[in-house]
């Protein structure tokens, strides 16, 4: 599935760019070898830059919020290796990264302060890795009913979840449970797991199909984000009531209309997401922005595209509440990270990596 969004976006990027002049590539820049100086002081966003699809040049690019210094390709720099295929997300436990590297099979594992490798775990596509327990974490894998347990310690697999659906992908941690979303188009459920026993405990029926990003509200309530455009099933939001079956809301989206990557802000009274124009047919492009007691889906982008551009990396500073967003530029050269406030308003744009996916912000 993955594989298939990306070549989508990749077609309609070069179809609809012809004769349009190329961005410039961003520059390297740093402290002369391109990894950033370890300072405890330090404020960091971190951008899993996926990389182009079978090519195995994903990156690593950092951005000091302080100092407003910019790192690229750390990994590489600091480990003399590159990562592999396709950066998906990443994640801290403690002192280290964790970080997944969907189609080399495998979640690498980095020093937080120094960002050298201390070593790997081989997971089948693994999507987002969940800390659940002191020495506990799950990883959400593709094209798999599995979810795997790991010792983020030892950085082994104690074990797996199976889950009754296939596509095991967003996930969120409320009291001693985790919500999982299974990215199947037969599937219109998120699942609840004890995150004590690693056992299944319940399953709560959402509004659409193929539920792939989670979140929770600032009352506890529990949003699911489903939908899969491309296998023909509409996308809808639902809203659960805390630790319950109960439908608190649910929202239909139009035909043709895409969100991915639900996130929230920092008080998590209002949450956004992408809506992706795959085709140059659907109006529903851009960043949305919903207050989680509006009672209605907007309709209107906060952060609207230009052009042929669409966007696929999002997050929100947890400090700030600036809205990072990403642009792959067809995921077939540099892409660019800008960055809003609270109203819209862009505040900077800066140059990244090929294929801006995701954002880490160590607080």
């Amino acid at each position: 599935m993955y594989k298939q969004f990306q070549q989508i976006l990749i077609v309609t990027f070069v179809l609809l760019s012809i004769g349009c002049a190329k961005n410039k590539s961003a520059q390297p820049v740093g402290n002369g070898n391109g990894v950033p100086n370890t300072n405890p002081e330090a404020r960091n966003v971190y951008v899993a830059c996926e990389g182009s699809f079978g090519s195995g040049n994903a990156s690593l690019f950092i951005k000091d919020l302080n100092a407003q210094t910019e790192f690229e390709n750390v990994y590489l720099n600091k480990n003399g290796s590159v990562l592999g295929d396709v950066f998906q997300s990443m994640q801290r436990i403690d002192d280290r990264f964790f970080l997944c590297i969907n189609n080399s099979d495998k979640v690498v594992v980095v020093d937080a302060s120094t960002l050298e490798y201390i070593g790997e775990i081989s997971i089948p596509k693994p999507r987002y890795v969940l800390p659940v327990t002191n020495g506990k974490a799950y990883v959400s894998s593709l094209y798999s009913n599995k979810v795997y347990v790991i010792d983020p310690n030892d950085m082994v697999v104690e074990g797996t979840i199976d889950m009754p659906a296939q596509n095991t992908e967003g996930m969120v941690a409320l009291s001693n449970y985790a919500y999982i979303c299974t990215w199947d188009t037969a599937c219109n459920k998120v699942y609840m797991v004890n995150t004590v026993t690693d056992k299944l405990a319940d399953s709560f029926t959402i509004a659409g199909r193929a539920p792939h990003s989670v979140g929770v509200d600032r009352d506890g309530a529990v949003w699911v984000l489903s939908g899969n455009v491309q296998k023909g099933k509409n996308a809808a939001l639902t809203r659960l009531a805390p630790l319950s079956s109960d439908v608190m809301q649910s929202y239909q989206f139009k035909q043709g209309q895409d969100p991915i990557k639900l996130v929230f802000n920092q008080s998590r009274d209002a949450m956004y997401f992408i809506g992706v124009n795959y085709d140059g047919q659907s109006k529903y492009n851009g960043v949305f922005k919903m207050p989680i007691n509006q009672g209605a889906l907007p309709t209107t982008p906060f952060i609207p595209t230009s052009g042929v551009q669409y966007y696929w990396g999002l997050g929100v500073d947890p400090v700030t509440d600036e809205v990072y967003v990403g642009d792959p530029k067809g995921f077939i050269q540099k892409g660019s990270v800008s960055v809003y406030g609270a109203n819209g308003d862009q505040i900077r744009t800066f140059g990244v990596g090929i294929g801006p996916g995701f954002f880490f912000f160590d607080e």
